[in-house]
């Protein structure tokens, strides 16, 4: 079977990256965790920059993030658990997650695109459960997008953040954390239902 160097470099430099981070990884390194020269690997990728870009785009092809807004509680607890495991499986990106906008203009882009597509399907999900009695109002104008933004800067800064607690136990997770931002816009009847759905 035909070797795909380029797809290994790929898979290898990720690996490196999440476990000692991105500016701590050299191409000799991944090149020397692959058993090939430093050629072999700058003939498909000049810079690191590069092969972050491929990552990226390698996880965009396979996306399964939910595309579409949650209608429920329970929808919204999963996608506040795909936020969590996407920080976990992809720990490189959200520890340089500021650094690699402002090295590649291709990478600030899919970030400003994950983050607009992540406040419209909010912004539906908060709409439908003030509508079905699980939210209160806004007590100010703009107070959802103020909680929307918090959930969204949380989950980017979850990981460097619990590190600096040094804290990833089950306590300190951040679909825990989610909720805790959301307790206060719940309704009575959407403070049962969260309780059943983290009690499961």
């Amino acid at each position: 079977m035909r070797r795909n160097t380029k797809k290994e470099i790929i898979d290898m430099a990720k690996q490196l990256f999440n476990e000692r981070g991105f500016n701590s990884v050299s191409i000799r390194d991944i090149a020397d965790a692959l058993g090939i020269s430093n050629g072999n690997v700058t003939y498909h990728f000049n810079k690191k920059e590069e092969i972050i870009e491929a990552i990226l785009e390698e996880n965009a092809n396979l996306d399964t993030k939910p595309t579409e807004a949650p209608k429920s509680l329970a929808e919204l607890d999963a996608f506040f658990l795909d936020m969590q495991q996407t920080v976990q499986e992809n720990a490189f990106y959200f520890w340089h997650h500021a650094q690699l906008s402002q090295l590649s203009p291709n990478i600030r882009e899919k970030q400003k695109l994950r983050y607009d597509l992540n406040v419209r399907m909010l912004n539906e999900t908060f709409n439908k459960l003030k509508s079905d009695g699980l939210i209160r109002s806004e007590c100010y104008t703009g107070e959802y997008k103020r909680i929307i933004d918090t959930l969204l800067l949380s989950n980017i800064y979850w990981m460097p953040f619990c590190t600096l607690k040094d804290s990833l136990d089950s306590e300190g997770t951040y679909q825990t954390h989610a909720w805790s931002i959301m307790y206060y816009l719940l309704s009575d009847i959407g403070h049962r239902q969260v309780s059943q759905i983290l009690d499961k």
